[in-house]
């Protein structure tokens, strides 16, 4: 009965996403670019799919080593490289590496599936102590080498591989016997995954089974329908992608849930304990200072059991009538939020004497952050050193987990700007590989922030200077100006900005210092270029950019300016940093943004 139900929401999903397509295809007809649209937005899902396996497993695996799913993190990443070659070798895109063409990225596509399938079944056999070769690290990374440049040789050298389709677009017998080949190797690894499935009962290898045959129904309807074959391998990678997240994430995380639940419970029970065992009187009240729980050592503290003393108030209980109005005051500083720590007072007992005790009195609030009552512990001071060693202790702990976030972001923004670093590499278009460098710096403007947050002790302060300069002179390196040629003027005052207004802070030097390097001086003619920075009046900066190049003409109005390096430095200016930006052209280019500290 299961599988009949399996089985029926397959061929639901099935027939859905290719009706979906099918409608699509109505677009291939007539508007060319809009065909030519279409046609790359249904083949990017899958491509994004597959990197995102990729960049998911390799961050995860350090943390809970799954080989299984650190190997199809790999696999995907090679398939996905093959689909980009694939893509990027359709007639109507620019020529990748050799003059491109349909048999060319056909040859591709092909390659793809068949390595796809081989890769799948090889996933079958990887497990945490098995096949350790299948999912060491050298081998993976020299394997994706492999595959890569031999499937790029293959598309050099187009002209010596058969062709995939006929004339008419209907594909050859090679062709038809290459997919059955790859979907029987599929259909071979959904069998032992089934068979897994039964042994484990690893509900994340349901959604593999569900990719694997999408996989196969959209190699054969690819064949004949251009946008149902897309649009049911992203479907078939979305499957994909949700088992690896269950492996990889989700189960790791349902762990740590119940884990934690039971760490509360365990609390739960511990507190209780604490309370009724504690060797300091612990009370709490409600808003009008009635008593609402009394552990046993208030009992034993002040001679009251607890039945005695429920629902009476405080005041004239345990206060000493000459000190009923300070008490009364320090209660009310309480529940308004107000700090009493380590009060020193004198209270009553039962028998009329009185105790000088500590006490720690706090507001208690509901889920709405609402006052309900208040809490107290009567304690001596040893207690109290020792509840201020856990504060420190905690603190140490975040501080060490905020440095590890601060890290872990510098870590990934280097990583993107180096595949951006990498994809200019292929690009001739020099307008193209301008955009590339232009999106490396000012991802490298906000790395350098996380990275000197993560190198600071302190961090509500950021090293300004250090930073300014760091990034100007990587900016100047950048863009290949002769440091002999720029002169840089850097001043800095120690100013101590928050995160929410440095990174803003640091990409707009980073447009205006990139524009001065590009503009400011044609045809190799030497310069000065001016930063400074300093408080004009409290939580008022103001910041300077300029230099004595040719300047801007009178013409331009940079804040209507249809140029998006000028709209983004109005936004930064005014929307992020929430300050006015100037524009002074007397003598070369000065800019003055002044703004406050946005916490």
């Amino acid at each position: 009965m299961a599988n009949n139900n399996h089985l029926s929401q397959l061929l639901t999903i099935i027939i859905t996403v290719f009706l979906i397509g099918y409608f699509l295809e109505i677009f291939k007809v007539g508007n060319t670019l809009l065909r030519d649209y279409f046609q790359i937005s249904t083949e990017l899902l899958p491509l994004v799919l597959s990197f995102s396996i990729f960049v998911m497993t390799l961050i995860v695996y350090e943390k809970h080593k799954d080989n299984h799913s650190f190997f199809l993190g790999w696999a995907f990443f090679v398939i996905g490289l093959l689909d980009l070659y694939h893509i990027l070798s359709y007639p109507f895109m620019p020529d990748f590496i050799n003059p491109n063409s349909s048999h060319k990225s056909d040859i591709f596509w092909i390659e793809a599936r068949l390595l796809a399938s081989v890769l799948f079944l090889a996933s079958v056999y990887v497990y945490s102590d098995t096949h350790l070769w299948l999912h060491n690290k050298s081998f993976l990374f020299a394997s994706v080498w492999v595959f890569s440049f031999a499937s790029l040789a293959t598309g050099i050298y187009p002209e010596y591989f058969p062709e995939i389709r006929t004339p008419d677009g209907n594909p050859t017998k090679i062709t038809l016997l290459l997919l059955i080949i790859a979907s029987l190797i599929l259909l071979y690894a959904s069998y032992l995954y089934a068979i897994r499935l039964q042994k484990t009962g690893q509900k994340y290898l349901l959604c593999l089974l569900y990719g694997f045959i999408l996989i196969v129904s959209s190699n054969f309807v690819y064949l004949f329908y251009d946008y149902p074959g897309h649009l049911l391998k992203a479907s078939a990678y979305y499957f994909l992608y949700l088992a690896i997240f269950k492996s990889t994430v989700e189960q790791p995380y349902q762990k740590l849930v119940e884990t934690d639940e039971k760490r509360i419970h365990e609390v739960e029970e511990r507190y209780r304990n604490l309370f009724n065992n504690a060797n300091d009187a612990i009370l709490t009240t409600d808003l009008e200072y009635r008593i609402t729980s009394w552990n046993l050592s208030a009992e034993k503290i002040f001679g009251w059991t607890a039945n005695e003393v429920m629902g009476m108030k405080l005041s004239p209980l345990l206060f000493v009538p000459t000190m009923i109005a300070e008490e009364e005051e320090i209660i009310r500083n309480a529940m308004q939020g107000k700090a009493v720590p380590g009060i020193e007072s004198v209270l009553m007992r039962k028998n009329g004497t009185t105790i000088n005790v500590s006490m720690t009195l706090s507001s208690v609030r509901d889920q709405n952050q609402n006052v309900i009552g208040m809490s107290g512990i009567i304690r001596d001071n040893t207690e109290r050193k020792r509840a201020e060693e856990q504060t420190k202790s905690s603190l140490k702990e975040k501080e060490i987990l905020l440095r590890e976030i601060h890290h872990r972001v510098k870590n990934n923004m280097q990583i993107i700007s180096s595949l951006l670093k990498l994809q200019s590499v292929y690009s001739k278009d020099k307008k193209y590989v301008d955009i590339y460098k232009e999106s490396q710096n000012r991802i490298t403007a906000m790395s350098l922030i996380h990275e000197k947050l993560y190198q600071s002790k302190d961090f509500t302060k950021i090293d300004l200077k250090g930073y300014i300069k760091e990034l100007v002179t990587g900016l100047v390196q950048s863009y290949e100006a002769n440091p002999g040629r720029i002169t840089l003027n850097i001043n800095v005052e120690d100013i101590p900005l928050s995160i929410n207004t440095a990174i803003p802070c640091g990409l707009l030097i980073n447009e205006l210092v990139s524009n001065s390097l590009k503009y400011a001086f044609p045809g190799g003619k030497p310069g000065e270029i001016k930063i400074s920075l300093r408080s004009i009046d409290e939580n008022k900066f103001e910041l300077v950019v300029s230099d004595n190049g040719v300047g801007i003409p009178e013409t331009v109005d940079f804040k209507k300016s249809e140029s998006w390096g000028w709209r983004l430095i109005t936004l930064l200016a005014e929307n992020q940093l929430h300050g006015d930006i100037n524009l002074n052209r007397n003598k070369g280019t000065e800019f003055q943004i002044i703004f406050g500290d946005v916490r």
